[in-house]
């Protein structure tokens, strides 16, 4: 809230990229909104998003979407019937698991745990415990960040919980923790957005970035997202110049536009 009401009342700027996460995207919302300032973020997924805003945009399908996806396999393809959630109270987490458990019961599936940890928590024994005695057949894990991730998945293993696990997009894109202990992640099966990086557009923008870090590109689809986001607005501006409602109408036009994350249409 304060970065955006700085970036609004006092940098008085028409345009702001982010945010990254949904929470910090939905929390940006309202004062942006109100003062009619596009923001446009590469990687928030929460359904909420949808709903805030005239001027509020993002380049990541909703999670109202990937909560289907999941739900679908594990009732579908896992055979599952019985399903527990662990989440992290985050706007992101929950978005997803309220489709997954919202859709998970349409199918005809039973919710038999229902747990959830805070982000600042790094002991997740209780809520494992809880989710071990209700006998699931899979168990859908939504954390946040990739070393919840790494440090949920482990204690389920500790504790002997051998179930089916189906994860969120953070839980694939923990790299880093994969090449530490990769056995912990054996069988886990994720959900994330389709994501070509071999066109060739994607290709030369990771070949660059890499040439200039020296490090594999993290949530590939989202840094494809920024980049994408950094070309559109620079030519709805030089089209029309630096004007939020004219930047507005220009995004709402975007229908098939060939980037690094993909093909790109912006409607409602």
């Amino acid at each position: 809230n304060a970065a955006a009401q700085k970036l609004v009342n006092i940098d008085k700027v028409k345009v702001i990229i982010g945010g990254y996460c949904s929470g910090e995207t939905l929390g940006a919302a309202p004062i942006t909104e109100s003062n009619e300032v596009i923001l446009i973020s590469p990687s928030s997924s929460s359904p909420d998003i949808t709903k805030a805003g005239d001027f509020v945009f993002r380049l990541a399908p909703s999670d109202a979407f990937a909560g289907v996806v999941a739900s679908d396999y594990a009732f579908n393809e896992m055979k599952s019937k019985k399903a527990a959630i662990i989440s992290e109270t985050t706007d992101y987490a929950q978005g997803l698991r309220k489709v997954f458990k919202e859709n998970f019961v349409k199918l005809g599936g039973q919710i038999v745990a229902d747990e959830t940890y805070n982000p600042d928590d790094t002991e997740f024994r209780t809520q494992i415990t809880k989710v071990k005695a209700s006998a699931p057949d899979v168990i859908y894990i939504s954390p946040n960040n990739a070393i919840k991730s790494a440090l949920l998945v482990k204690q389920i293993k500790e504790a002997g919980l051998k179930k089916k696990l189906l994860g969120n997009e953070v839980v694939i894109g923990a790299k880093n923790e994969m090449k530490e202990n990769p056995a912990i992640w054996e069988g886990i099966v994720g959900v994330e957005q389709k994501f070509d990086d071999k066109s060739a557009k994607t290709a030369s923008f990771f070949e660059k970035y890499k040439q200039e870090t020296s490090i594999e590109p993290a949530l590939p689809q989202y840094m494809a997202g920024t980049y994408d986001i950094v070309y559109l607005l620079a030519d709805a501006i030089s089209k029309y110049g630096y004007d939020s409602k004219k930047v507005r109408d220009y995004l709402y036009s975007v229908k098939d536009y060939e980037g690094a994350v993909g093909r790109i249409t912006i409607d409602e």
